[in-house]
């Protein structure tokens, strides 16, 4: 087997990666040294030229079947698809810098449209689960001048969706459709049709591996991702090749992947830590890729089965956010089933990992997670925990080689008032080559950095004298469900419509599984007799995405505000911990327990849970059941004795 000369360093992927100081010892080389191909479609190429044109680059199972042979994408097929599409893009006119909407869930389709339209120009793959007003703001904002979506396919509206925007997009921008499984082939659009009457491609600039080769840059835009913001509209960021190749870098040495690995895709492309994290810096180390179904984690057949792929197609890296790990852990591998094919560690993130999650899944796997923290505007990871290196409960582990964070005091001009000492809680600002170039709005860019450049994560957090970074809360009102970034706002604006409601604030409720769950508090309008329930109804006629409809409304008398007349989300979120603390742990107890949710000054927030001296009998049996209820959120709590 072919190595991957340019992307490959494997003189440092045989060197511990234990510590800080390994890290620094990384950074005595000049990055520009390490990182010399800045292109990311030059280095997916060398990786795709790298393995045997015969091998399988894509192995596809449209519905979680394990019985169900794979289709299979060789990475000849592949190399040929991308070329194709970039030129087929080209003849429609898009250049370097025009934008290419992608609409498609967990297809192959997915990966020559995303690579080839990154060749010819700036891919954006969007959230195909929104509404079609939402899905216009998208692409409206971008100024799309090409669109490839799934055609009509049984479960799925994102074709319909399309359709209904068509008179609102200009009549230039060309819609292709993907035929999903048991969906249409509309002949007049279907993008397979298309890409075969490609004929006769001009192999000139094109290399081996089926990427344009001409004029890219490091810093050229390489795709535009959209994250949940807080202003009640998505704010859509840019990534260059500079970042998504440094990613692939950093990702490589943090996980010590090799050429021929067979890794996971079961998260979506429209999200950073999948197509930045997940997807495609493994193809770009010569990976293949299994797409065990058209909906990734959230199809329960393929979960059920998980164990059985990874046996059946010799996994080597596992793969999923803390919430489908945790399902996992209580459906351990069948007996008999080999897991041989797994390295000793894989790269988790998005959500706080309880303890207990973590020992029962490592347990089962018999793999060492690698937990993580990252954002979209970094180019997903920050901080990953050192593969050689200690584990620290509660940490994301220690910065990636030329990324620096600090945690500071920042005044209301986003000057830095000071730097954290070890162990003090500030806000968490990040430099280096991941951070993104900036946002498309400008006016988004007002407070995303701080007075002297560094990005602001609106994220708090510690630093240990280890180097180990602890993320303690949110200084932003993000509600992260299941890795899932949820706007507050979209929340907060849909229940202002309604005429009952005076005001509202959306926060984040701990939830066993999800991590989190939007719940709302909402103040009524003098004399309005709404329910709960038929806020709940309310809101989810005017919310795009299902996963942001609140699952409890909390009517309250005051919602307490700011002297600028904003809601104290710190408050009601530690609130809404207390609700829902004291349900489950008097609930395992069998009677009202007291419990009390306060900030605290290392932990963030810290949960008490007070017993008195007539419990003493049951000391053991109490703590047990607390520990166990405890073990299952990422909360740090303590249990205090009284008379």
């Amino acid at each position: 087997m072919r190595v991957v000369p340019q992307t490959a360093d494997a003189d440092l992927l045989a060197k511990q990666l234990r510590s800080v100081a390994d890290v620094e010892a990384i950074e005595q080389t000049p990055l520009d040294e390490r990182l010399k191909v800045l292109d990311f479609t030059r280095r997916v190429a060398l990786a795709l030229a790298a393995r045997d044109p015969a091998d399988a680059a894509i192995l596809y199972v449209p519905d979680g079947d394990t019985e169900r042979p794979a289709e299979c994408v060789s990475f000849a097929t592949l190399r040929d698809n991308i070329a194709r599409t970039r030129s087929l893009l080209r003849a429609h006119g898009i250049g370097r810098n025009d934008v290419v909407a992608i609409l498609l869930p967990a297809v192959p389709d997915l990966y020559w449209s995303i690579l080839g339209a990154m060749s010819a120009g700036v891919p954006f793959p969007v959230n195909w689960m929104l509404e079609s007003r939402h899905l216009l703001y998208l692409l409206t904002e971008a100024k799309a001048k090409a669109v490839i979506a799934l055609g009509p396919t049984p479960g799925f509206r994102i074709w319909e969706s399309m359709q209904a925007l068509v008179g609102e997009l200009p009549a230039s921008v060309p819609i292709w459709s993907v035929r999903g499984p048991g969906g249409a082939v509309l002949e007049q659009s279907d993008l397979s049709g298309h890409l075969a009457r490609q004929g006769g491609i001009d192999s000139a600039g094109i290399d081996s591996g089926g990427i344009d080769r001409a004029g890219i840059t490091g810093t050229d835009i390489a795709a535009y991702i959209h994250s949940g913001g807080t202003t009640g509209l998505p704010k859509i960021v840019k990534i260059s090749h500079a970042n998504l190749s440094y990613r692939h870098w950093a990702l490589q040495l943090a996980s010590k992947a090799v050429l021929g690995e067979v890794i996971l895709h079961d998260t979506p492309m429209f999200h950073i830590g999948g197509i930045a994290g997940r997807c495609l810096p493994p193809l770009a180390s010569g990976a293949t890729v299994l797409i065990p179904s058209i909906m990734g984690a959230r199809d329960k057949r393929y979960i059920a089965s998980y164990w059985k792929f990874v046996e059946k197609y010799r996994v080597t890296r596992l793969s999923g956010v803390p919430t489908t790990l945790a399902t996992l852990a209580e459906s351990p591998p069948p007996r008999g089933v080999d897991l041989s094919s797994l390295k000793p560690y894989f790269i988790t993130g998005s959500t706080a990992m309880p303890n207990a999650v973590r020992a029962r899944f490592e347990g089962v796997s018999g793999v060492r997670i690698l937990n993580s923290y990252g954002l979209t505007e970094n180019t997903a990871s920050v901080a990953i925990e050192p593969r050689d290196g200690t584990r620290k409960e509660g940490s994301s582990g220690i910065r990636l080689p030329y990324t620096h964070i600090r945690a500071v005091e920042l005044d209301d001009q986003r000057n830095t008032v000071r730097i954290c000492e070890p162990g003090e809680i500030g806000m968490l600002l990040i430099k280096g080559p991941g951070v993104t170039p900036g946002y498309l709005n400008p006016a988004h860019e007002a407070a995303a950095r701080s007075a002297d450049g560094w990005l602001i994560t609106g994220d708090l957090g510690r630093i240990d004298k280890d180097g180990y970074l602890f993320v303690t809360g949110r200084a932003k009102d993000v509600i992260i469900r299941g890795g899932h970034n949820i706007d507050p706002a979209v929340i907060e604006e849909a229940l202002l419509k309604s005429p009952h409601v005076l005001h509202a604030a959306a926060v984040g409720k701990p939830d066993a599984y999800a991590g989190e769950l939007p719940v709302a508090y909402v103040e009524l309008v003098p004399g309005a007799q709404a329910t709960a329930a038929d806020l709940i109804d309310f809101a989810a006629q005017h919310i795009a995405e299902r996963a942001a409809i609140p699952k409890e409304i909390f009517i309250v008398e005051r919602i307490p505000l700011t002297d600028v007349g904003k809601p104290v989300k710190a408050a009601l979120r530690r609130e809404a911990a207390l609700r829902k603390f004291q349900t489950v742990l008097s609930a395992a107890v069998g009677e009202p327990l007291a419990v009390q949710v306060r900030p605290d000054a290392t932990q963030g927030i810290l949960v008490i849970i007070r017993l008195t001296d007539r419990y003493a009998t049951e000391r053991d049996t109490l703590s047990q059941r607390i520990q166990e209820v405890m073990d299952q959120y990422a909360f740090a709590y303590a249990i205090e004795w009284s008379d």
